[in-house]
């Protein structure tokens, strides 16, 4: 039995040159500026210890087409393994090779595990750490398989993603899988594997039965798992999302209808106020028509007055004349006949030409007043049409200007939050599509095989008391880091995780789950080296740290305590045995550099080193 040390990582490419980092026995430190790299890094290890889904593809990759991972072991031969950036087999070399080129031929070592065979990935990392030939219980009926490295490389390789779940470290949320993974923690905290075990659901007559079912429910799993992977979903998160979401849509509900009913009343103003307007402008048209009108007939009325008034002083003048005889018939005064046509009365045509003269002057008064109300009513309506065209006008650019773009805002900011729900519970959906299936399976696995359909069950069982030394050992770290409260760690078997203080590990926000998936992970490798267990040797954690450059709220936030500081002086009193790859955003403190390599990626071209990729 002897650990394994990672030594060297990089890229290589035609006409590219080398992406290159090498690490050191004890801790290392991979720090600085995001989007350089830093994560890529943990991914790339996982890549090649295995992982079958290719690392992601990031620009700055291009052109790099295999990756290199050198591996060093005290009792066997050094190991450098070449892969495809697009994943597959290992081409392997028993030697040291960085930039150069190799002395020997490469053999082809296999990625996938295989129970059978010793030309895997698996076998060559697991015999040198004693593990190989191991088996895990893979279901409550006692089934078994081989132990493959990646049931231990999830336990030494954690991810900025997974170091923040919220599912126990030992878990990987795949239902199908947590048997096994659990039953892999087991034999890295007792070393004893599942061989002892005999399975009860060993029927030949139900594996040719089910086998059908279970090949169909495993290829609906792997794609839907498949889906999920590509989303990067947790489903703790989502939950969190969820609630905060609704939470949120309820109060842009309440605003909507807030500026809704504000939109509402200005445009019940606004069409209040153009009515008004409205109606001011007939009624001054109507006025003016009717002034006009009534000037006209005052006109008449004059006119009439006027040839009124020359009867009366022609009828005037006519009385005053001498009697004469007809010009015409020559006809005495006295032999005319007046009466036919005529009666000869002017007195009585002067008066009625009077008469006719006071009842025109009456009707002109009354027109006169008509008309000095008609104008009254004008001159005022004239007056109050600018207001009410400016009150319009107000209400106008209110909604314009201020209303009609809130409500746009609103309802903009609500359809993203509905579809940002949606894309939420569309996944959450999947989630619960995957464990109906994952339960399916499950069932499926774990029913009864004898044929008189019996069923007996079994479980996986930790001695209580390696639980609680392994519980002890975590508490042991969090006082050495000064972690808040942390005076009481138990390990919850129902839930596979670890309680501090009385609060479930899960229930804290994303930097405390950071700082204690840490903790657990390095609690697991004291353990195992304070007892003489096999373990890998190595650790990677990807920001560890979160809660001091991205805290969740105020109890996530470590920012003003020493944590930092001591959790980094504790890595560096562990042994040099114990490699210890540490990826983080921030610095770490000026006493690390003197005592641990520290690669610090700069992000700027003239300063340093830009990333893990050169600057071509």
């Amino acid at each position: 039995m002897s650990d394994l040390m990672i030594r060297y990582l990089a890229y290589f490419g035609p006409d590219r040159s080398p992406a290159a980092l090498k690490f050191e026995p004890g801790l290392n430190v991979v720090c600085g500026a995001s989007e350089t790299g830093k994560s890529f890094i943990a991914e790339s290890i996982d890549f090649m210890l295995g992982q079958e889904k290719p690392v992601r593809d990031i620009p700055e990759r291009a052109g790099y087409d295999r990756t290199r991972l050198v591996i060093e072991s005290a009792d066997h031969p050094p190991l450098t393994l070449d892969r495809s950036v697009e994943g597959g087999n290992f081409r392997a070399y028993d030697e040291i090779l960085y930039e150069d080129q190799p002395s020997k031929e490469p053999r082809t070592v296999r990625w996938k595990h295989a129970a059978s065979r010793t030309d895997t990935l698996s076998y060559e990392l697991l015999n040198r750490i004693g593990y190989a030939g191991c088996v895990l219980r893979k279901n409550a009926a006692g089934a078994t398989r081989s132990l493959s490295f990646r049931d231990l490389a999830r336990l030494c390789v954690v991810t900025e993603e997974e170091i923040q779940r919220r599912s126990s470290p030992v878990l990987s949320g795949q239902w199908v899988a947590s048997t096994a993974e659990y039953a892999a923690f087991k034999l890295m905290l007792t070393g004893s594997d599942d061989r002892a075990l005999v399975s009860t659901n060993d029927s030949p007559a139900r594996r040719e039965r089910d086998g059908g079912k279970i090949e169909l429910l495993d290829q609906m799993i792997g794609e839907l798992q498949d889906e999920l992977d590509e989303d990067g979903v947790d489903e703790g998160e989502l939950n969190d999302q969820k609630e905060k979401l609704e939470a949120s849509l309820e109060a842009r509900t309440q605003a909507l209808s807030a500026v809704q009913r504000e939109f509402s009343s200005l445009m019940g103003s606004r069409a209040e106020a153009a009515t008004d307007l409205k109606r001011a402008k007939a009624r001054m048209v109507e006025l003016s028509e009717l002034v006009d009108r009534f000037t006209l007939l005052d006109r008449h009325y004059e006119s009439d007055v006027n040839r009124l008034q020359a009867i009366h002083e022609s009828g005037t003048l006519f009385v005053h004349l001498e009697a004469k005889p007809c010009p015409l018939c020559g006809a005495h005064p006295g032999d005319q006949h007046l009466e036919s046509e005529c009666d000869g009365n002017t007195e009585a045509v002067v008066m009625a030409a009077d008469s006719e003269i006071e009842k025109i002057r009456r009707l002109r008064a009354e027109l006169d007043d008509t008309l000095v109300t008609l104008k009254a009513e004008l001159s005022q309506l004239s007056e109050s049409v600018p207001a009410l065209q400016s009150k319009y006008d107000r209400i106008d650019t209110e909604l314009g200007e201020v209303a009609s773009p809130a409500v746009s805002q609103e309802r903009a900011s609500y359809n993203e939050l509905m579809t940002e729900l949606g894309t939420v519970r569309s996944s959450l959906d999947k989630i619960d599509r995957l464990n109906s299936l994952m339960q399916r399976r499950a069932d499926l696995d774990e029913e009864g095989g004898s044929d008189d359909g019996s069923s007996q069950t079994t479980k996986t069982l930790i001695p209580k008391s390696v639980l609680d030394e392994f519980a002890q050992e975590i508490q042991q770290i969090l006082e050495d880091w000064d972690y808040p409260d942390a005076s009481r760690v138990f390990f919850d078997e129902s839930k596979k995780d670890i309680q501090i203080s009385g609060k479930e590990r899960g229930s804290t926000g994303k930097g405390l789950r950071a700082i204690t998936h840490a903790a657990f992970t390095i609690g697991l490798m004291q353990f195992c080296r304070d007892r003489d267990l096999p373990h890998p040797g190595f650790i990677v954690l990807d920001s560890p740290l979160l809660a001091y450059w991205k805290p969740e709220g105020d109890a996530d936030d470590l920012r003003g305590s020493d944590l930092k500081e001591k959790f980094y002086r504790y890595l560096l009193g562990m042994s040099k045995v114990n490699q210890v790859i540490i990826i983080e955003n921030e610095h770490p403190p000026e006493f690390v550099e003197k005592e641990a390599p520290v690669t610090v990626f700069t992000r700027n071209p003239g300063v340093g080193r830009y990333g893990f990729f050169p600057q071509e």
